[in-house]
């Protein structure tokens, strides 16, 4: 065989090896760049989570000292309503007149509204005015009538 003979299919083999290489290596840096974006939106997404994770903290940190605080007014509040329940209690034990009022029972008509059911408004007020004192709507234009 004749080196002049293989020397044109040797440089043509040369040559597709040569752009086989250069798409390879072009596949490969595309790859390098998508995996690099990927890397860089995953660390832009982990400090984003971070930084939601912290303003989480600090809120949960902050609502704990609210419930604190909120737990020593109520403790304050509890110990001012035992020292008012245990003054009236003595008030009530050392006069007579006092003790023997509040043994006695409920006027009637402080028991009829202890048991009648909250009014929560104007629907529940209309069902019990009388016929004859019936009230008109706020906004009727109606002059005053007797």
């Amino acid at each position: 065989m004749n080196l002049s003979r293989l020397m044109p299919w040797l440089a043509l083999l040369s040559l597709i090896a040569l752009v086989a290489s250069c798409q390879h290596s072009r596949a490969l840096r595309a790859q390098l760049d998508r995996a690099t974006d990927d890397a860089r939106r995953a660390k832009l997404d982990a400090q984003a989570s971070a930084a939601v994770i912290e303003r989480l903290l600090a809120d949960a940190k902050a609502k704990d000292a609210q419930r604190a605080q909120l737990a020593r007014a109520r403790a304050g509040v509890d110990a001012t309503l035992a020292t008012y329940r245990n003054e009236l209690r003595r008030l009530i034990d050392e006069n007579a007149a006092v003790r023997a009022w509040a043994a006695g029972a409920l006027p009637d008509d402080v028991v009829r509204l202890h048991a009648s059911p909250a009014l929560n408004g104007p629907g529940d007020y209309a069902p019990r005015m009388r016929g004859g004192d019936a009230l008109h709507d706020a906004g009727d234009e109606t002059t005053n009538q007797r």
